[in-house]
């Protein structure tokens, strides 16, 4: 088979499980592509299968992977995809999977699985990530899940995620959370963006931002309306020296990434 695998990723979570997902179509002898997702390129040649992995900002996937999905051309035949995603807390997958279905069918899409895949959660403003040796942890267990779903997609075995309302919500409280970070949190949220005295202006984050959204101004860095709230920018910088206002303290608190991630080469690369 032809198949071609995309993502989104803030901290290397989503990439993780695509190359989990390669290595074991490469080991079948299927010829696979994987890339970041480009919103320049609004048009997938011919495969055989599609996949996508994206995180849950908010239990929505993030505005740049549902940007992107929007402005694909519709495949000419029915095209063959699974999509999954990454998430701090299965349980909290919310509408994640949903919308990527939604979109994905009006281009002319088959969904032959869908599934939530818990990985570290990197929001270190407002939670304490994972120690390193929960995430080492986390990650075996992740990479285990990410095989059996590639050997199940392979014995054509199907699997559809289904929608729920995560236990520590009520339906109100879920609905809330997530429209208010639709339509008012991610516009806002950049501007909550701050430096500790510690930066140095290197510029790292800056260099490594997924979306370009930070410019260095006076030597530090000034966030824009295109971010993401990926927290790579917070969970990178060598200084420990972002946080966000409003209880988005990051002192004394773990920091993650995906130990495989190397952003500065993902960002050359696209």
């Amino acid at each position: 088979m032809k198949i071609e695998l995309q993502y989104f990723t803030g901290t290397g979570n989503s990439l993780k499980v695509m190359n989990v997902c390669k290595q074991v179509f490469i080991e079948n002898n299927d010829t696979v592509e994987i890339s970041a997702i480009n919103k320049h390129n609004t048009e997938i040649g011919n495969i055989d299968l599609l996949g996508f992995c994206f995180p849950v900002y908010a239990f929505g996937i993030p505005r740049i992977a549902n940007n992107y999905l929007n402005k694909l051309k519709p495949f000419k035949k029915l095209q063959k995809v699974f999509t999954l995603i990454s998430a701090g807390d299965a349980d909290e997958a919310g509408l994640s999977i949903n919308q990527l279905e939604k979109i994905l069918i009006k281009k002319n899409c088959e969904i032959i699985y869908s599934e939530v895949i818990q990985m570290p959660a990197n929001w270190t403003p407002y939670i304490n990530p994972p120690s390193k040796d929960e995430v080492l942890v986390n990650i075996e267990q992740a990479t285990i899940h990410a095989k059996q779903i590639t050997t199940n997609i392979l014995n054509g075995v199907k699997n559809y995620h289904k929608f729920n309302i995560p236990k520590r919500f009520s339906k109100f409280g879920f609905y809330k959370e997530y429209w208010s970070f639709k339509y008012l949190g991610i516009k806002n949220m950049w501007r909550m963006f701050r430096t500790y005295d510690s930066c140095n202006g290197c510029q790292l984050c800056s260099k490594i931002c997924p979306t370009q959204s930070i410019k260095i101004v006076d030597k530090k860095p000034k966030w824009s309306s295109s971010c993401e709230q990926c927290m790579r920018c917070v969970n990178f910088c060598p200084s420990e020296a972002i946080y966000q206002t409003y209880g988005g303290d990051t002192k004394g608190k773990n920091r993650y990434f995906e130990p495989s991630f190397k952003p500065l080469k993902e960002n050359k690369n696209g």
